[in-house]
């Protein structure tokens, strides 16, 4: 299956990246000719961002380059905008020390242009790193969680909702006459009056009902959701239920994500709508490992170093918008 454009661009740029500046990995460069020859519009990307670097690097010297802040000043910037788990300095002389500005701005030109698209079609859209709340003309209200967007279509014969990008806890005022429907990569949840979370995180689709209940649809399967109930959907993987306390249904509308026993990568994935930037996994074994706790992904930085360091990763900062996690 080819993939959408967005995400083989945001792929090709990361690889870029990882390719140019990332820590050395016997295994890095199958990776990625693994994933150069899985599709031919990861071909195309890569020859796009290429050449993008290419016309970038035709710039003055004094402008391909960005030197990270050093000494007592850089520890101050770090320790205010990073967090504690960001203030040891980068070693002296660590290739990183120095980030081209090729790559960064080639990352951001991939990076940028999904989120024009996304804005054009939403109605409302949050800021990265920020919870926001939105009264529907109904009185229901969905709370966006950072990085997220929605659509809405109010008709007189229904209320239909797309989620576009991110999560979102939607209060549902009851009205038989004008069912409630939010629509999210193939899901469709049907509302009977509720409070309820939906959520595309990673490559996965869930739902969880704080109250009420709701009805599920993903074209192949119907099911029913009560209070802490819960379903997930992922490509190329068995639907996954299970039901958990209520309460902790929208937790991470406080900042603060509970997660239990899941791989570094997919609790990475909870971190990213909360960083001003980028964050790649360096190590597919570290993605790996499994990893609980409860998280304040306020602070990205920290939570990242909490997840990774037992394992022996770390969490390198390449530019002000890029982090790096890793092995030591």
């Amino acid at each position: 299956m080819t993939d959408d454009k967005g995400t083989a661009d945001r792929a090709a740029a990361e690889w870029f990246v990882l390719l140019r500046e990332g820590p050395v990995d016997a295994g890095l460069r199958d990776r990625f000719d693994a994933w150069l020859a899985a599709d031919p519009a990861h071909a195309s990307a890569w020859a796009d961002i290429r050449e993008t670097a290419r016309v970038i690097a035709s710039a003055p010297p004094e402008r391909r380059s960005y030197d990270l802040p050093r000494g007592d000043q850089d520890r101050r910037h770090r320790s205010s905008r990073w967090g504690a788990a960001a203030r040891t300095p980068l070693k002296r002389g660590h290739r990183w020390q120095t980030a081209s500005v090729t790559v960064a701005v080639a990352l951001a030109f991939f990076l940028a242009m999904p989120s024009l698209i996304l804005r054009l079609e939403a109605d409302h859209i949050s800021s990265v790193g920020l919870v926001k709340t939105v009264r529907l003309d109904d009185g229901s209200t969905v709370t966006l969680g950072p990085d997220s967007a929605v659509a809405v279509d109010y008709q007189s014969e229904g209320r239909n909702i797309r989620l576009l990008s991110g999560q979102a806890m939607f209060e549902v005022v009851r009205d038989p006459g004008r069912p409630f429907q939010v629509a999210a990569r193939g899901v469709t949840t049907t509302v009977l009056g509720t409070g309820f979370d939906v959520r595309m995180i990673g490559d996965g689709t869930s739902i969880a009902v704080r109250h009420g209940h709701v009805r599920v649809e993903d074209g192949r399967s119907s099911r029913e959701l009560g209070a802490g109930d819960w379903v997930r959907f992922a490509p190329g993987t068995a639907t996954l239920a299970g039901a958990i306390t209520p309460d902790l249904i929208g937790a991470w509308q406080t900042g603060r994500v509970p997660v239990r026993n899941r791989r570094i990568a997919d609790a990475i994935d909870e971190v990213r709508p909360w960083y001003g930037g980028k964050i790649m996994l360096a190590n597919t074994a570290l993605g790996e490992k499994p990893v609980t706790g409860t998280y304040d992904v306020r602070d990205p930085v920290r939570s990242l170093t909490l997840m990774v360091s037992p394992y022996g990763g770390r969490v390198i900062r390449v530019t002000p918008w890029l982090l790096i996690v890793t092995e030591q």
